[in-house]
């Protein structure tokens, strides 16, 4: 008897348990659950930073290059490598049998030179006309002009862009200001030698600057001259390149100086950097090799020190997002795409919803929130909630945290009671 009846009364017991599971956990149950989060957080605002760290190398604003024919013009060297020099001041004496012969050479290669300025000008003014108006274009522009040595020189720009492509113009323009920026410096060398006095001819330094090196011997004898503003040179790959801007912050360090130098970002190229001295120094330097050797654009950074020298190695470090907002874990998101992505808060009724955001940049394991969220908002872990359907109602655990023991002495054990027990 006692068998039967304990038998009896699992079985009833067993059946309550299995009808009230059914009716709470079966999908066509309407009676609303609670689900117990353990991870959230309130969001409080905070200053985030996206930063790109570089190396960079201190470098002129400028670099100009006074040359002749050959060392055999060259009398008397009056400068060496390091000196300081002005707009005007002798660099070395040409030998007077080889003057005129110069002289012709350098007014030949200004008429060349004034001969393709006034192409690449024409070419730059068509493609920003052609970029502000619709349609295609189609340009080719050819001039052809004799240098010193009597071999033609000749300068083909053909554009063939879609206006629509803004980017193709941009880098075309690109070029051609790059190009034309090469050819004003050749013409101001050449235009000071030929502005010097015929009764002694000299090397003529165009430029306030720092003689850097002096090719004493060869076809072709030159002095390169820096100019005395100092810039940081860096270099971008196309990834980066799409984040850095004209007037990014950056942040300037070297083992030697006292406090960061701070700075922008004066310039960023659109078309590839050609090879230089400070490209093949960052490639050597830069611990991430490129796979596409193309994939370097050159980043001018400002900057006005005594403290580096020239050719001088810093860490360049450039901010290319900043935000005063709120952040969430990455781990917390579902749906990331891009700049956007889904998480879960706690609505005004205690259920968990879910919330589109709008991520502008990550920082470390955190995502800033620029859409979303809100100060004050409570984010919950979505591994949580991903398969409830929403809203879903949640409770979470007692908060740890104990009161001073000034706080709870002067709110009064009366006051503990009443919220414990009475409420």
């Amino acid at each position: 008897m006692n068998k039967r009846l304990s038998i009896s009364i699992a079985f009833v017991i067993s059946l309550f348990i299995a009808v009230n599971a059914f009716l709470l956990f079966s999908t066509e149950s309407k009676i609303q659950k609670s689900v117990y989060v353990s991870t959230y957080e309130r969001m409080t605002e905070g200053h985030y930073e996206k930063q790109l760290a570089k190396e960079g190398l201190v470098a002129p604003a400028e670099l100009y290059t006074v040359y002749v024919g050959s060392d055999e013009a060259i009398d008397t060297w009056l400068v060496q490598e390091g000196d300081q020099v002005a707009a005007g001041d002798e660099l070395a004496y040409l030998q007077s049998e080889k003057a005129d012969s110069q002289i012709a050479a350098w007014e030949a290669e200004e008429e060349g030179l004034l001969e393709q300025q006034l192409s690449v000008e024409n070419t730059l003014s068509e493609l920003q006309s052609e970029r502000a108006s619709s349609g295609r274009n189609n340009g080719t522009n050819v001039t052809t002009s004799e240098s010193p040595e009597g071999e033609e020189v000749e300068l083909n720009v053909n554009v063939q862009v879609d206006v629509q492509q803004d980017g193709a113009y941009a880098q075309a323009i690109a070029a051609a200001e790059q190009e034309l920026a090469e050819i004003d410096r050749k013409l101001a060398v050449v235009q000071t030698q030929l502005s010097q006095p015929s009764s002694r001819a000299a090397l003529i330094s165009p430029i306030d600057g720092i003689v850097s090196d002096i090719n004493r011997h060869g076809s072709i004898v030159s002095i390169d001259i820096f100019t005395k503003e100092k810039q940081i040179v860096t270099y971008a790959n196309v990834k980066d390149w799409q984040e850095i801007e004209v007037g990014d912050e950056v942040v300037i360090q070297q083992d030697g100086i006292e406090s960061p130098i701070e700075a922008n970002v004066l310039s960023v190229s659109e078309v590839p950097a050609p090879e230089s001295k400070w490209k093949q120094a960052y490639t050597e330097l830069n611990p991430k090799k490129a796979k596409n050797p193309l994939e370097y654009y050159e980043v001018r950074v400002a900057v006005d020190s005594a403290e580096i020298p020239f050719g001088a190695n810093v860490n360049t470090i450039i901010v290319v997002n900043e935000a005063d907002a709120v952040a969430i874990k990455q781990k917390w998101l579902t749906n990331v795409d891009r700049q956007t992505a889904t998480a879960f808060k706690i609505d005004k009724t205690g259920n968990a919803i879910p919330v589109q955001l709008t991520i502008p940049f990550n920082y470390y394991d955190r995502a800033v929130v620029s859409e979303g969220l809100a100060i004050g908002d409570v984010a919950l872990d979505e591994r949580n909630l991903r398969e409830y359907d929403s809203p879903t109602r949640i409770f979470l655990p007692m908060p740890l945290e104990l009161p001073s023991k000034t706080a709870w002495k002067s709110f009064g054990w009366k006051n503990y009671m009443k919220y414990m027990f009475i409420e």
